[in-house]
């Protein structure tokens, strides 16, 4: 399964390291584009297209500002003319998630310790 991210960076709780965080669960489920950690090529507008051409899911962080972004709305006009697969997931459910899986990471590591 190849995965491709949309989001705006127009919102400030959407940073790298935030997207870092949301790559690493992804990644077990198959490859994943996310454009400010994975793009490092000289043009990257096409490099982007070339990405979202090859996706088999195309997954929209739904924030504040998304449908404000222009370069979003041409991804999302792009993935719905080659009829991908649109996944759309606020800001908000993932912030939780995220949150959740790292309480649960620590509980699990607080558990070893203290049996060990």
């Amino acid at each position: 399964m190849k995965y491709f991210v949309s989001y705006t960076s127009r919102d400030k709780e959407i940073t790298s390291a935030f997207l870092n965080n949301y790559f690493h669960i992804l990644r077990k489920d198959g490859d994943v584009f996310i454009d400010i950690i994975h793009n490092d090529s000289l043009n990257k507008q096409e490099r982007v297209f070339n990405e979202l051409d090859m996706c088999d899911i195309f997954i929209l962080i739904e924030s504040e500002n998304v449908y404000k972004s222009e370069w979003v709305l041409l991804e999302i006009e792009r993935a719905s003319k080659l009829k991908k697969k649109i996944i759309k997931i606020s800001l908000e459910s993932l912030k939780e998630s995220l949150a959740i899986r790292q309480l649960s990471a620590t509980a699990i590591m607080d558990c070893r310790g203290i049996v060990e």
